[in-house]
């Protein structure tokens, strides 16, 4: 009898622990959201199902970042730490990436409308069956949820937009359980031998819908959040990579990145540099609605990437005329127009000389003999009178 109940006992305790394994899902808990406040002023900042912790970090729209202090249940508080300038760390990823992939970006006013040939980007994702309430009827659909859809519709958006290959994986790695990362790092795994330039998993959050929503054209839209793991050694290069993203992103679609929340776990982001993981709208919001966001923030990967866009701008391109006007862009002009002219000139003299040793006492004659002259004539003449 002593020896039945025990095994009741055992086998009820093993039920409950499988229990909140699957509904806590090691990094999320898609029971109920999470809510972190300012611990000064009690103001929501985010709500989100990913499980909050003591350490965990988020910074909001205006790029204010504040750390979780401490966490009762599902709601977490913690306190405004600083501001962080994007602007920065989206220079200095312009300047790592562009060494790391050997672009030279010269700031001439002539930029790529196409990415590179031969570059792509890679996107999967880890938890299959999350899908848009509104739109599938559920919030979990198997064996692939809408996010599948939206991801595919992000995919078709870079190569027509700017010709940027994505190789988007329909890998399924359900259950949605703890062990959802392990079973998709197989597949990260397999996706980064081909050698992308950045890696995406999307997913969508679980929250209220006023957590998200937003407008496009008119029309209704679900915003994006950047998702970091704090556990992994790439943090630092996918931080400002989520920074060069956002910052951009900012400037060009403004309100459409609700922010950057840096959570307890690796998210499997410590396999590459440029891994970030996206959350795109909530269960509460329409898969459309979230494909209306995706179709123009997903425009910042190759501008931040490569320096291209539709409109054949960049990002530091875009910043300069904001900053200086036109002003910016006719001086990139003057550059330009100069540039060619010293090629020209080169070229005419070679033509002319026959050879290098000849170009070369082209211009000591010139500097000893014409160049003298027509300096003593402008002493002689002194400087044109204004005409009135």
């Amino acid at each position: 009898m002593v020896r039945r109940v025990v095994c009741i006992i055992v086998i009820l305790a093993v039920s409950l622990l499988l229990r909140a394994w699957t509904v806590w899902a090691g990094d999320e808990d898609t029971s109920h959201w999470f809510t972190i406040v300012d611990q000064d002023t009690d103001r929501v900042l985010l709500e989100t199902c990913h499980v909050v912790a003591a350490g965990d970090e988020f910074v909001d729209e205006e790029n204010h970042r504040y750390r979780v202090t401490r966490v009762d249940g599902h709601t977490a508080r913690a306190r405004f730490i600083g501001t962080v300038d994007v602007e920065t760390q989206a220079l200095a990823f312009q300047a790592a990436i562009s060494v790391k992939l050997g672009f030279l970006r010269i700031g001439l006013p002539f930029a790529s409308t196409l990415a590179p040939q031969g570059r792509l980007v890679a996107i999967y994702h880890t938890h299959s069956d999350e899908s848009y309430i509104p739109t599938s009827g559920s919030s979990s659909v198997t064996p692939h949820g809408d996010v599948y859809d939206v991801g595919a519709v992000i995919s078709a958006s870079l190569k027509n937009a700017v010709g940027l290959t994505s190789v988007h994986s329909w890998e399924s790695h359900l259950p949605h359980d703890g062990s959802a990362y392990a079973r998709s790092r197989r597949t990260a795994v397999s996706l980064l031998k081909k050698n992308p330039d950045a890696i995406l998993d999307l997913h969508r959050d679980a929250a209220p819908l006023s957590a998200y929503a937003t407008t496009v054209m008119g029309k209704p839209g679900a915003k994006v959040m950047i998702v970091l793991g704090r556990q992994n050694p790439n943090l630092k290069a996918n931080e400002q990579f989520a920074f060069a993203l956002k910052n951009y992103a900012d400037k060009e679609f403004p309100g459409f990145v609700r922010g950057v929340f840096y959570g307890d776990a690796t998210f499997n982001q410590d396999l590459s540099p440029r891994a970030l993981l996206f959350e795109m709208g909530s269960h509460e919001n329409s898969r459309e609605a979230a494909e209306r966001v995706m179709v123009n923030f997903i425009n910042s990967i190759p501008a931040v990437l490569y320096g291209v866009t539709p409109a054949g701008r960049t990002a530091k391109g875009e910043a300069l005329r904001r900053a200086k006007g036109e002003g910016g862009v006719a001086a990139s002009t003057i550059v330009s127009v100069i540039l060619l002219v010293l090629v020209g000139t080169a070229v005419f003299l070679l033509l002319n000389e026959k050879s290098f040793s000849g170009v070369i006492e082209r211009l000591r004659r010139f500097k000893k003999v014409e160049l003298r002259e027509f300096m003593d004539i402008r002493k002689k003449t002194g400087p044109p009178e204004d005409e009135t």
